[in-house]
């Protein structure tokens, strides 16, 4: 499907392609933008077509433009206030593994509750997995298809490039000594490390089928629960925790298959205050359910029962730093989806932070991440046990809030 000469699409084949690789977009502008905000003046017989804001400037669109790819949104621009012909200027480079017909920038305008639908600029992909830059002005189409009555248009570069021809994923990230690992990350690659996968919150010996390796090694099935335990016990300078519910009640160590000192019997929250009494860096940070309060006139346990207020509560006055974080939605949302994001959504980040023991006298750092919560409910072996040891291991453990 090609291309006219100043960039417009002229159809779409409809075809699917795999598109694995790096996109570079660049969102460079748009030009004769229509002003929706216009149309809902006439409620108001204050207002006149040309009516101004606070500032003096007359109310107009506030544009931006989210990239699509079969309904995923996988980046968008700063909304432009009170803007016909916003320039971005945005460089956005985005890994994607997606199977689509087109590449959507949909075009929106900005309000106190939700955003309105200015247009789309669809570019097939069946064009853009040939690899070239494609760079123009291309014409903003309504709902209908027809591009939009005040000659909209949006000003785009767009280059594909696939991992098979990316030298860093030629033969695996990191493969030679002189990579840095995956471009436009946080952190630069780190050599050396291991990684110990793990299946429940515990395994007892022989639950789990033989697993052989390469060389005739059989694979050792860890103890989640009982590891995250030790090495807290073993730490001696950091222990962070992030989680979507941490409890302080909940009891780490319950079936255990090694030697366990006294203070491993301890409830989560008494081990923290234990470890931070000897002097150990102790940090929680766990997600704010807003429906939870334990205010003087106001207690709530919360619709998901993640006991935020119970676990902060327990750890104030004490050496533990105990933080509830909500979930704060983007600056570029409007009121209305910001809201809906603070009370709907949640932090799900977990992991369980601390530092361990290296060769000689040198320390390392071991995280635990996935679905690690260490609260109620979550405690679980491959036989899946639902009614057996309900007065013993499951004590007190029995959690299923529904939404």
């Amino acid at each position: 499907m090609p291309l006219r000469s100043n960039g417009h699409v002229q159809d779409l084949s409809g075809t699917t392609v795999l598109l694995h690789g790096d996109l570079d977009l660049q969102i460079i502008e748009a030009s004769s933008l229509p002003n929706l905000d216009a149309k809902c003046l006439p409620m108001f017989s204050w207002k006149s077509k040309d009516s101004t804001n606070a500032s003096g400037l007359i109310d107009t669109s506030d544009p931006y433009v989210s990239v699509c790819l079969a309904g995923a949104s996988i980046a968008r621009t700063a909304v432009i206030p009170n803007d016909e012909n916003p320039t971005w200027n945005e460089h956005l480079c985005v890994p994607v593994a997606h199977a689509v017909e087109k590449i959507e920038f949909i075009v929106k305008d900005n309000d106190k509750v939700g955003a309105d639908l200015i247009g789309v600029v669809a570019i097939p992909s069946s064009v853009i997995v040939e690899g070239n830059q494609i760079n123009g002005w291309f014409p903003i189409r309504g709902p209908s298809g027809a591009p939009l009555d005040t000659g909209a248009q949006l000003h785009l570069s767009i280059q594909y490039k696939p991992a098979t021809e990316n030298p860093l994923y030629k033969n695996g990230v990191g493969s030679e000594a002189d990579q840095k690992g995956v471009p436009h990350t946080y952190f630069p690659l780190r050599r050396g490390g291991s990684l110990t996968l793990y299946q429940d919150a515990h395994a007892p010996d022989e639950t789990l089928p033989e697993i052989l390796l390469d060389n005739d090694k059989v694979f050792k099935h860890n103890k989640c629960w009982e590891d995250i335990c030790h090495a807290i016990l073993e730490a001696q300078h950091l222990i962070y925790i992030t989680g979507w519910s941490v409890y302080h009640l909940v009891r780490i160590i319950r079936e255990p298959t090694r030697p366990v000192p006294s203070a491993g019997w301890l409830e989560l929250g008494e081990l923290l205050k234990y470890k931070s009494q000897e002097g150990v860096r102790v940090i929680l940070l766990i997600w704010d359910d807003k429906t939870s309060n334990d205010d003087l006139f106001l207690k709530t346990e919360g619709v998901m029962q993640t006991h935020d207020e119970e676990t902060r509560k327990f750890f104030k006055h004490s050496n533990v730093h105990c933080i509830l974080c909500p979930r704060s939605a983007s600056s570029k949302l409007s009121i209305f989806k910001q809201q809906v994001v603070g009370n709907i959504f949640t932090h799900h980040q977990k992991c369980v932070i601390v530092d361990t023991q290296a060769a000689g006298n040198e320390r390392k750092i071991t995280a635990f991440i996935g679905g690690l919560d260490l609260c109620d409910g979550r405690y679980d072996t491959p036989d899946h046990r639902l009614f057996s040891d309900l007065d013993t291991v499951f004590e007190n453990d029995i959690h299923n809030p529904t939404f």
